[in-house]
């Protein structure tokens, strides 16, 4: 596979999930509760891939088989704070919010590490942080514009840079499909186990068209957001540069809220366009070395010249 072709199939995946935030906010609009969204997709997920892998995962270790059901558990609670939280907010403050790990990785490193990541990522962490005031925060009403929703997806995203974390630290030599679909089981096992104390099954008439359109768009979700979209960010990583591949990926909190305005009927204003711009330099800034790239391009323009 060529690297034209890895980085399409990793802003495809950066679509996908930008389109998932609508999807899952259109799901709970529906009466659904976020437990019973994050189990049906999960449970779509975790099927499909111990379908299709099935041979691969058979044989894994069980060092791999102990590390994907340790990470899974941060994975879920990213997931599930994540989609708790859209509950109560909109699909494009989840989506920009979520992108808030950028803020708290360096500072996850240096708890676990006590290393300092350099001044790039504190002034990327302040860019994000300043975007995601910028889309939470009514100014005119002072206090009323942050919700509980922000809080519960701000909060998801604290393990998802977590989960970041663990995962660069173990992932490295081992199968990122096997990796993944002991994720999944876990996400999954925890979903139900929160579905049922939360509230319980979904209520789905098969002779109810209306109901059955709800619990198969949750199937879709599970198989195009949770199982294509971690597949493509596998396949697509091996043939990219790392902080190219997390860029391209990192997209969905652009796409989340575009598809918010387009399909979700979310009113546009320049306080959403700011709001994903700081964010969206936030995430360049973290993942690329802006001295090199311009060391790169001016050794270039010299060559040429």
């Amino acid at each position: 596979m060529n690297r034209n072709t890895a980085r399409i199939i990793l802003l495809t995946a950066g679509v996908i999930w930008g389109f998932g935030f609508v999807a899952n906010k259109y799901i709970i609009d529906s009466g659904w509760d976020d437990s019973q969204l994050l189990f049906v997709r999960f449970f779509s997920a975790t099927a499909s891939i111990f379908l299709i892998f099935f041979k691969r995962i058979i044989k894994t270790d069980r060092d791999t088989l102990e590390k994907g059901l340790f990470l899974g558990i941060f994975l879920f609670l990213g997931f599930f704070f994540q989609t708790w939280g859209l509950e109560e907010t909109t699909p494009s403050k989840n989506a920009l919010i979520t992108a808030g790990y950028i803020i708290v990785l360096p500072l996850i490193i240096y708890l676990f590490e006590r290393k300092f990541v350099g001044y790039k990522s504190y002034i990327a962490g302040f860019l994000t942080f300043s975007g995601i005031v910028i889309i939470s925060v009514d100014f005119q009403k002072w206090g009323s514009g942050l919700n509980i929703g922000d809080v519960l997806t701000f909060i998801g995203a604290i393990f998802w840079g977590i989960h970041l974390y663990l995962l660069g630290k173990t992932a490295k030599k081992k199968d990122p499909i096997t990796l993944m679909a002991f994720q999944l089981l876990t996400v999954s096992i925890l979903s139900y186990i929160a579905m049922m104390i939360k509230a319980g099954h979904p209520r789905v008439d098969f002779n109810d068209w209306d109901s059955l359109k709800i619990f198969l768009s949750g199937l879709a979700i599970g198989f195009f957001a949770s199982f294509i979209g971690f597949v493509f960010q596998s396949i697509g990583q091996k043939y990219t540069h790392a902080s190219e591949a997390a860029v391209l990926i990192s997209t969905e909190s652009v796409f989340g809220p575009i598809f918010s305005i387009i399909f979700y009927n979310e009113l546009f204003s320049m306080k959403l366009v700011f709001g994903m711009a700081f964010v969206f330099m936030g995430i360049l800034l973290s993942e690329i070395d802006v001295v090199q790239v311009f060391k790169n391009y001016k050794s270039k323009f010299i060559s040429r010249s």
